[in-house]
């Protein structure tokens, strides 16, 4: 792996390049291969163009050079727009004149059947020669500030750009291209776009590496089809956190037919979606469902201010309405989004019922009637009011079906409403929309335009979850770090022997059941004697999986003759009569959970936490997190699982030891990290009262993948 500050002199040399050699350009501007050269001059790149071609002596008045090694001096940046088939020998070429930084849109490498030779030789190439390489098969990059527009894409054949800190990054050329269009259309703008192609020696994690140190970066959109190196991403969106910047991630390939799609376009398998969905959400990405939500965070993020800090018993977002038909549709949009409304304080209510008609509402969400409309005094007034209650940390005003009108006659109002208190503003319409310049004016001010109260709530959700994120701690990977020493301080042994297993587990701080290893023709008279009654008697796990539906367990024994019985019994449907059985003291009450670490092929080792028994595959009640975590990262895992309602005391039941539970996630994790298992589960795990513990009734272990 290239040293990371070479890395980032070498993509410096990229975003801010000042010299370009375009390898295999043509002379035609109409095709693909000719389009970079008339971008790169009509956009104001104002550093050295130098075409590659030994077709050409001449092009738009350029000196063409018949090879790279003729080049008048090193260029910062190859655009490398040769056939795929000589790529490899370009790019050495390139490596002997000194030039190590290239983007190459070039087609036929891991998309193409047959093209893994050439991708084996530049993997090799660029390690051999530290070349920062982005693509293939891309659409290249943007630099905005510094007009380095290293592309084929219409976008970006313009002369004049906006610039924002927006940077793009994608996995699609062509949903990059699109954001960044419709961004520069509306006159929002972004910074830098980055066509990621195939990831042949750089991937998107690289590059959001390089952009979170960008001075004019505070926002980065991505789109993923998968992360061939997500284990780095916890630690990356911790930076961005620390530096301010906002993350927002639109994944696609969550469906079986999307994961087909997503192998036939990179040759990648697809990561089940709940996984990507749970570490997002442990990293602090903002996920949205479709490219125009993606543009429309753009818009939002980079002119909308976040919640401000409320006060009062229930601080949130304040609705100004002047239909009254959208009361209830908007509380309902809020609760569904999580979106908390604010409770005025009683001196704003007052304040209000003061000058509102009978037939009114003071309380939020309001109704200010069309009243408004003839008495524009009160308009002025009433919002006030609404805009300095302590409780209104965001403010939707809602317009009736002058909307679009009101908006310009009120701008004013809005706007100095919504600046009194730092609070944002969104103006709601019912089904209207403004230009896009008009829209993107108001926007400057501060004041987002919704078409409707649902996307009003919409937008708001994603301000309140940036508020959340940027104001999360540090996770702390220190009670983690800490598990880990005890076990590998254990005796080592094989991860399928169960009393191995057993050790290991009580140095990770887990607690097991008493037990017993029933060896055929022992006795159980003589092997149970200490344990309490009743036991269970079970296949051991490396025999068996699946065993309540195998008939491999029985349970609430009583007696040595009933265990005796059992192991006869179970024996048989194993069809094995000198098996090795387990014997264990059964824990009484208690919640069944289930908890496990795996390796992904994306993100690297993971914990997994969920309803135990059955429950775990029949509801698909299960979170992931990337490892390492924290406890406080393990606890909100298991605040959003739908047994969590078992866990808090359900029907008259005692709350369980959630902590206990935490502290034996935690012990799994760093059991899996510790003895490098490929695979470590849980279930069930029994998650007694407060204060009593959590026992691990059945385990299953799995050593390292050969």
């Amino acid at each position: 792996m290239m040293n990371p500050l070479v890395l980032r002199e070498r993509l410096d040399r990229i975003f801010e390049a000042r010299s370009v050699a375009l390898i295999g350009v043509s002379a035609n501007a109409h095709k693909l291969n000719g389009a970079p050269l008339r971008i790169l001059r009509v956009s104001g790149f104002a550093g050295e163009i130098w075409p590659v071609n030994p077709k050409y002596t001449e092009i738009e008045g350029l000196t063409c050079y018949p090879d790279i090694a003729s080049l008048p001096d090193v260029p910062d940046v190859a655009l490398v727009l040769a056939p795929a088939r000589e790529v490899p020998d370009v790019l050495q070429a390139c490596a002997d004149r000194g030039c190590r930084s290239a983007v190459v849109v070039s087609s036929g490498f891991e998309e193409f059947e047959g093209g893994s030779d050439r991708v084996a030789r530049m993997q090799a190439l660029c390690e051999r020669e530290g070349i920062a390489l982005v693509g293939p098969n891309c659409e290249g990059v943007w630099s905005v500030r510094n007009r380095v527009m290293l592309t084929f894409g219409s976008a970006a054949r313009r002369p004049e750009f906006t610039h924002a800190p927006i940077a793009i990054l994608s996995q699609s050329g062509a949903m990059g291209g699109a954001i960044a269009r419709h961004l520069q259309d509306n006159g929002y703008g972004c910074a830098y776009l980055v066509s990621v192609g195939n990831e042949t020696a750089l991937g998107l994690l690289d590059y959001l590496d390089y952009m979170i140190d960008r001075d004019d970066v505070r926002l980065v959109l991505m789109f993923t089809e998968g992360l061939r190196d997500g284990h780095r991403l916890t630690a990356l969106a911790e930076r961005a956190r620390a530096r301010g910047i906002v993350l927002v991630a639109l994944k696609s390939g969550n469906s079986d037919l999307g994961r087909l799609a997503v192998a036939s376009h990179t040759g990648k398998v697809a990561t089940e979606p709940a996984i990507y969905r749970d570490v997002f959400d442990q990293a602090g990405v903002i996920t949205v469902n479709g490219l125009v939500e993606l543009i429309e965070a753009a818009e939002l993020f980079v002119c909308a201010p976040l919640p401000r800090r409320g006060s009062g018993p229930k601080p949130g977002v304040s609705v100004y309405s002047i239909p009254g038909g959208t009361r209830a549709l908007t509380a309902d949009l809020c609760a569904a989004h999580g979106v908390a409304l604010t409770e005025f304080a009683p001196e704003t209510v007052s304040a209000l019922e003061a000058q509102l008609p009978v037939f009114g509402q003071a309380r939020n969400p309001t109704d200010m009637t069309g009243q408004l409309l003839s008495q524009p005094e009160m308009f002025h007034s009433t919002l006030s009011i609404v805009a300095q209650d302590p409780g209104t940390e965001a403010l939707i005003v809602q317009l009736a079906n002058r909307g679009p009108a009101d908006a310009r006659t009120y701008l004013e109002t809005i706007r100095t409403a919504a600046q009194s208190t730092g609070a944002p503003a969104l103006i709601s319409f019912l089904g209207d929309t403004l230009p896009g310049t008009e829209r993107q004016a108001f926007a400057r001010q501060g004041l987002i335009c919704a078409r409707d109260p649902g996307d009003a709530v919409r937008w708001l959700d994603w301000l309140y979850q940036a508020r959340t994120i940027l104001a999360t701690p540090a996770a702390d990977p220190g009670p983690w770090e800490a598990r880990i020493q005890p076990i590998q301080k254990a005796l080592a042994g094989d991860a399928s022997d169960h009393a191995t297993q057993m050790a290991w587990l009580g140095a990770a701080g887990i607690q097991v059941p008493a037990w017993r290893l029933l060896e055929a023709g022992a006795s159980a008279l003589e092997v149970c004697e200490g344990l309490v009654y009743p036991v269970a008697v079970k296949a051991l796990a490396q025999d068996a999986d699946h065993k309540t539906e195998r008939r491999l367990l029985e349970l609430h024994l009583n007696t040595p003759e009933a265990v005796d019985a059992a192991a006869t019994a179970i024996r048989g449907r194993l069809g094995r009569e000198g098996a090795t059985l387990l014997v264990q003291q059964m824990v009484k009450g208690g919640v069944e959970m289930a908890v496990s670490a795996l390796r992904n092929a994306d993100f690297g080792l993971m914990l997994a936490i969920g309803s135990g028994g059955v429950m775990i595959e029949l509801l698909e009640d299960i979170r992931y997190l990337a490892l390492p975590c924290d406890p406080r990262q393990i606890r909100q895992a298991i605040d959003k699982l739908r047994g969590k309602r078992l866990l808090e005391g359900f029907r008259g039941a005692p709350p369980a030891d959630i902590g206990a539970l935490v502290s034996a996630a935690l012990g799994v994790a760093a059991l899996a990290q510790a003895r490098d298992l490929s695979e470590i589960e849980i279930n069930p795990l029994i998650v007694l009262p407060q204060g009593e513990g959590a026992v691990a009734v059945d385990c299953i272990m799995r050593g390292p993948q050969p």
